[in-house]
């Protein structure tokens, strides 16, 4: 707390790692908002998840309970789809983006000021014409100080829109809690502050889960081009009636069409590598390769026979039709979405970025049937720079080691104070095994297929010896199902709960909840099966005899993809340092993160077992990892102290 407080009255960057469990968020919220306080602050908190939002919210609530000072004050903020009612209700509508619904949000408030009876937001109408119910929800929100989803179903029951409803709370709140988008997408952030009223330099940035900042922001500053996305082209074209471009030489639906083709034959000559007359080069599975940068560009001109120019101008009027076809469906009272719009931001996004911070990928998804051009950006510090006009920013994670990587990666200053904290918690409460009689790497399962019945053979021993509730994180979905596919789950005699890879939120805590109660109930334990990485094994807390065990099956090392060889090779010329901060430090993290579910407090005790003879690469990660030459001998031992 105290190296919070300095770096805040220095006005510097402070970055730290301190074990799960160990208390971050309390420390944070307790620094940062004394200094606040005093100096006329506000705290905007960015997380990943709604999970994490509620931790804060429910600890600021416990902060002001016990100092009862009513100036302590936090609003939880989500994207538009969760935060209006009219969206959480239409599932079509529901789906729009943020520019997508802010355009309908627009809308609808222009029909209910019109005084046109009966028509736009009914929430809206409440929101601007019943005084009364506003200030109940004022009132009520100051004193109880709810979480996000406990403030939108209290607006829901008084039918008032939680979204403009939460723009009058803010001025007044302390702090503000958000998902990142809100901090690091331009457009919602110029918003968010018009709200807050406030300069940048008078906000205190914290990153709650920092690790995984640097990929979401790649992800954030990427775009892409699929063979769905130009089907709903040529679909949107083809029922507007949209009319030529590039000097009448085309339609749109034909232009996107001959995209489709230009997609479809880039996957084939660099993923497939086919050449003209069929015949494929190499029998090598892949599933993206690099194109040259300009590859798309010049199919488009040579196959069109215009200048770079005219092609411009095509952009330009793609972009014009789709506003035209938003501006049509706004009026019938639709979401304003038009998919000829999408691709013209594309192309001109396409066109336009800089060759040293991107790569050009063509991507073989969905088992070929859906492939993709993308443009994946390499340097997630082109979305930092708000950081550096802040007051201040607290980083933080419980595994965010090398500290130096994160600090480059994101552009912050040399002298931001970079800390390590080690855990609070005896480590005679955990024991971490390792076995060399195993692993998941590709090359050695292909040449010794036994790996996989030993690997199978470890995890049915472990989930069927001990009655104890656990949890196996497998590298992948597809390493998952390969199990399930050879009917290999039948083995496990317990309750056996598997995490889905298309699973909605809701479903995934109803299991996650149901694997809790099976193993206390029953009285023999359940098992859960999961991903590294994944939502289960971040965020979620499994105190006590909820997880006793943890089982890693191997490695989590990124998958050597042209994405992965493209980053690995920008950050060895930027850092010198590609393999340490593009393969090993992400696979250390994810380790230790699925580790991190057994203890989550002082009493906790548990065993993690990573399945996999390279595991003694991560000893300056997980220093108390041992070899086990009898796993069950070893546990069993462990667990009977």
């Amino acid at each position: 707390m105290q190296d919070i407080r300095n770096a805040l009255e220095s006005r510097n960057h402070f970055v730290f790692e301190s074990g799960t469990g160990s208390g971050k968020t309390i420390c944070v919220l307790s620094s940062t908002l004394q200094f606040a306080l005093e100096n006329d602050k506000k705290i905007v908190y960015t997380t990943r998840t709604n999970a994490q939002q509620r931790q804060v919210i429910l600890e600021l609530r416990e902060i002001r309970n016990k100092i009862k000072d009513k100036r302590i004050f936090g609003v939880g903020m989500q994207g538009r789809a969760n935060m209006c009612i009219f969206a959480r209700n239409d599932p079509e509508i529901g789906s729009g983006s943020s520019e997508e619904l802010s355009k309908f949000c627009s809308n609808q408030k222009k029909m209910v000021l019109s005084n046109k009876k009966g028509e736009g937001c009914k929430f809206y109408r409440n929101f601007i014409g019943d005084k009364q119910k506003v200030e109940k929800i004022l009132e009520w929100t100051k004193d109880k100080l709810p979480t996000a989803e406990e403030f939108i179903d209290y607006c829901e029951k008084s039918a008032v829109c939680p979204y403009e409803m939460n723009k009058l709370l803010i001025k007044e709140a302390q702090v503000v809690v958000v998902p990142y988008i809100y901090v690091f997408d331009k457009s919602i952030r110029i918003m968010l502050f018009d709200w807050l009223s406030i300069s940048d330099d008078d906000i205190i940035l914290v990153v709650d889960e920092a690790h995984n900042l640097p990929d979401y922001l790649r992800e954030l500053f990427s775009a892409q081009l699929s063979v769905r996305m130009l089907n709903s082209c040529i679909f949107e074209a083809e029922n507007v009636s949209a009319p030529s471009i590039a000097d009448g030489k085309i339609s749109v639906s034909e232009f996107c069409k001959m995209l489709l083709e230009i997609v479809n034959g880039l996957r084939d000559t660099y993923v497939y590598n086919i050449l003209e007359n069929g015949i494929r080069k190499s029998t090598h599975v892949k599933n993206d390769a690099f194109i040259p940068s300009h590859e798309l560009e010049i199919e488009i001109l040579s196959r069109l026979k215009i200048t770079s120019k005219t092609l411009g101008d095509v952009v330009s009027d793609l972009i014009a039709y789709g506003e035209k076809i938003q501006d049509y469906r706004q009026k019938e009272g639709k979401l304003p979405r038009s998919y000829i719009h999408k691709l013209g931001i594309f192309l001109e996004f396409w066109m336009t970025i800089e060759m040293n911070q991107y790569i050009k990928l063509v991507v073989d998804a969905a088992g070929g049937k859906n492939p993709r051009v993308e443009a994946y950006c390499l340097d997630p510090s082109l979305g930092t720079d708000i950081i550096h006009r802040f007051h201040s920013s607290i980083h933080m994670s419980g595994t965010l080691k090398p500290l130096e990587e994160y600090r480059d990666s994101l552009g912050l200053s040399k002298d931001t104070k970079l800390v390590f904290y080690p855990s609070p918690f005896s480590l005679e409460n955990r024991r971490i095994f390792f076995t060399r009689d195993v692993t998941t790497r590709y090359d050695d399962i292909a040449r010794d297929k036994s790996i996989i019945s030993r690997l199978w053979q470890h995890i049915t021993r472990i989930c069927n010896t001990f009655p104890k509730n656990t949890m196996v994180f497998f590298p992948s979905f597809n390493i998952l199902s390969m199990f399930r596919k050879k009917g290999y789950f039948n083995d496990i005699e317990r309750c056996l709960y598997v995490e889905e890879q298309a699973m909605s939120q809701s479903d995934l805590m109803d299991l996650v909840t149901d694997f809790k109660r099976c193993g206390i109930e029953n009285g023999n334990s359940a098992a859960l099966f999961s991903v590294v990485g994944g939502r289960i094994s971040e965020g979620m807390d499994f105190p006590a005899e909820q997880l006793e065990i943890a089982v890693m099956v191997g490695i989590p090392y990124p998958k050597p993809t042209a994405r992965q060889r493209g980053l690995k090779r920008y950050y060895d010329l930027k850092f010198g340092k590609g393999w340490e901060y593009t393969v090993n430090a992400p696979a250390a993290r994810k380790l230790m993160q699925s580790i991190g579910r057994l203890i989550r407090d002082e009493d906790d005790r548990g065993v993690a077992v990573v399945l996999d003879k390279r595991a003694p690469r991560f000893k300056q990660y997980i220093k108390d990892m041992r070899e086990s030459k009898n796993l069950l001998a070893d546990i069993n031992n462990f667990l009977d102290k």
